[in-house]
């Protein structure tokens, strides 16, 4: 094409996937300066064009100029009908490089320029028979690739065509119309996968288109803005946990389960009877817990032995003796390793009518538990232990105020069971400490929704009775694993290394001050389970065996089977080898169910605090970013940064401003006073 100045041929060139058309005024190198269709004066490369016509549009003013583009225009659509690309591939298929002028010719042998541009206009737009190569010549696609490009266009036209039946039912729905079944369902699905998961996947890109067919392209946060669609249309709650979908976690029990759960409850504990009570007459068993617990598997009693002995029974339900392993409620519990808390409330790991009913100490008759009983001295040193399955005739229920009422109230008898147990506690941890237990004793803030309303309630480290119901949980969790290194039976340990050293700290924290425990949270290692006993340095105990809650751990449930087996027929049912394997899996949901309630945690946190938007709230510094000060806020415990703090000493009481509260987009933004 000569490369001097040119004036009047019409352009077809590519603008975002369709063809647009241009008068060229003028050439220059590989531009060209054209007018275009909608009278602009605009710059094509030869790269953007496709097709340079011999029609050739008179020079005149820019409506002369758009009225004649759009005359060609309607020429060469009124021929596109008659470009059969599929024709031409098959004739010249087993051929190289085809000219497009040879193409035009088989099509359109008049060869009229409206003919050929027709030609071009359906070649630049072709993604199945043709690939440009240089230009004006193009090659024909292998068989495979053609039949390849056709199910990736029929593809593309059945997803173009889901998705608007989707965006009909979903709009119809947020209008208040019918639901209209599948498409409804699918609409929703993706707008799910886009807000749970994010942009991320094919899911969540299909949400993204949705998103845009519904809201005219909108721009923003898509993620927040699906979960906005999803409430309004009633799959959500505004306070949804999106950790549970994220995790897949199912709060529903399925049909089977139930209906093994209510058989077990209907069929009653056969045998219990015979078991041994777990106590002498007149020797109380404490059940002590929250006030909201209802899933109770863990009690104490104590007696007096004479002189300077005493023994303890830790008595932990006994789910194992009824639930088989291969049963239907046991791999349901397996597949969910543990309950999940919330403060909206729980997720069970067994159906309510065992875990708060037949098979918890709660308060009723007869129920069947293993006694980890143990004897101990008044300074704490255990001596003999055994492990025996019993029958818990009553429990008494205690909340840890009232054991704490109970123990530090200068008129309760000295040999009251609490005071008794308590003082064990003490001297126990006492000989903790000793042997190198490193334990991070600090208040706690929970939270909870009743009807409602947010409670905060903050649980103190210092809680007797709640100190006590931890040291002999960890008794009994020590001696379990004493006893499977010493008879060998299979289990898994837990272990902890030694913090990690922080040399390059730059200030040490003033002790007991927030900072320090926030400096001492860092240098945590995280514990492991191992197949042998070790030292686990939190607690300074070694061979730690998890087994006080198998109610609401499954983990704990086949430590709880190895004993039991090994306890009444001699042999534990799970080799090493299975143990692990299954630790393993349990691990993994494990860590999922504790994300998900640090999740709701600090989202029902950042709901409280909304309150306080544009107020002062207590805070204390416990670390710094450059400038910026970290801090822990005194009520909620919620750790943020502030602007311009950076100068203060580590354990400074401050007070700052919040600024700002999205709990839905976990942003807490906090100002300087």
């Amino acid at each position: 094409m000569p490369q001097d100045r040119e004036t009047g041929p019409v352009l077809l060139a590519l603008a975002g996937g369709r063809v647009v058309l241009g008068a060229a005024v003028s050439r220059s190198g590989d531009r060209w300066a054209v007018v275009t269709e909608s009278g602009s004066r605009e710059t094509w490369t030869d790269a953007r064009v496709v097709h340079v016509s011999g029609h050739r549009v008179p020079p005149g003013d820019s409506r002369a100029v758009q009225a004649a583009l759009g005359e060609f225009r309607r020429r060469v659509e009124a021929r596109l009908p008659e470009v059969d690309l599929q024709v031409l591939w098959e004739l010249c298929r087993d051929e190289g490089d085809v000219a497009v002028e040879d193409l035009a010719g088989l099509a359109f042998p008049e060869g009229r320029p409206e003919d050929r541009a027709a030609l071009a206009w359906a070649l630049a737009l072709d993604d199945i028979h043709f690939r440009a190569t240089v230009p004006g010549r193009v090659r024909p696609l292998s068989a495979v690739a053609v039949q390849e490009a056709r199910v990736r266009r029929f593809r593309q036209t059945q997803d173009q065509q889901r998705l608007e039946e989707a965006r009909r039912a979903v709009q119809a729905a947020l209008d208040g119309g019918e639901d209209q079944g599948a498409a409804l369902r699918q609409g929703i699905e993706w707008l799910k996968a886009l807000a749970v998961f994010g942009e991320e996947g094919k899911e969540g890109q299909r949400g993204v288109s949705l998103l845009a067919a519904l809201t005219g392209g909108a721009s923003g946060d898509a993620p927040r803005r699906a979960f906005d669609l999803l409430v309004c249309l009633g799959v959500f709650h505004e306070d949804e946990v999106l950790g549970l979908h994220r995790q897949r976690i199912r709060a529903a029990f399925p049909e089977e389960v139930l209906e093994e759960a209510r058989h077990l409850v209907e069929r009653g504990l056969p045998g219990v009877e015979q078991r041994p009570p777990a106590v002498p007459d007149g020797v109380p068993v404490l059940a002590i817990d929250d006030p909201w617990t209802t899933d109770v598997d863990d009690a104490l009693a104590v007696e007096d032995l004479g002189g300077d002995r005493l023994r303890v029974h830790v008595l932990i339900a006994d789910p194992t003796s009824f639930l088989p392993l291969d049963g239907v409620v046991a791999r349901e519990a397996a597949l969910r390793a543990g309950s999940l808390y919330l403060p909206t409330g729980k997720i069970p790991m067994l159906p309510e009518v065992l875990s708060e009913g037949l098979l918890s100490l709660d308060g009723g008759p007869d129920r069947p538990a293993l006694d980890f009983q143990v004897d101990i001295s008044q300074d704490g040193a255990a001596d003999r232990f055994e492990v025996r399955s019993v029958r818990v005739p009553r429990t008494e229920r205690w909340t840890y105020e009232e054991g704490n009422r109970v123990i530090e109230d200068p008129a309760t008898s000295p040999g009251h069971p609490l005071r008794v147990l308590s003082r064990l506690a003490d001297a126990m941890r006492r000989r903790r400490l000793e042997a190198g237990a490193m334990p991070l004793d600090r208040d706690d803030v929970t939270v909870r929704v009743l009807e409602g309303r947010i409670v905060l309630k903050r649980q103190s480290s210092a809680s007797a009775s709640r100190r006590l119901v931890q040291e002999f949980m960890v008794l009994a969790c020590t001696l379990a694993g004493r006893l499977a290194r010493d008879e060998g039976i299979p289990v898994v340990y837990r272990r902890q290394e030694a913090p990690e050293e922080r040399a390059n700290r730059d200030e040490e924290a003033p002790p007991g001050t927030r900072a320090w425990f926030w400096q001492r949270l860092r240098t945590l290692r995280r514990a492991e389970w191992t197949s042998r006993p070790e030292f686990h340095y939190g607690l300074g105990v070694v061979g730690y065996a998890q087994v006080t809650s198998p109610l609401r751990r499954f983990q704990d449930f086949l430590t709880h089977r190895q004993l039991r087996g090994w306890l009444l027929e001699g042999k534990a049912p799970l080799t090493t080898e299975d143990l692990l394997r299954r630790f393993g899996d349990l691990e993994g949901q494990g860590d999922a169910l504790t994300q998900v309630e640090r999740e709701g945690r600090r989202y029902w946190l950042l709901r409280y605090l909304e309150a306080f938007a544009g107020q002062m709230v207590e805070a204390e510094v416990v670390g710094r970013q450059g400038s910026r000060a970290l801090v822990e806020l005194v009520e909620t415990m919620l750790v943020a940064p502030v602007p311009g703090l950076g100068h203060l000493p580590l354990g400074s009481p401050v007070q700052v401003r919040v600024r700002e509260v999205d709990p839905r987009g976990d942003r807490l933004v906090l100002a300087p006073a």
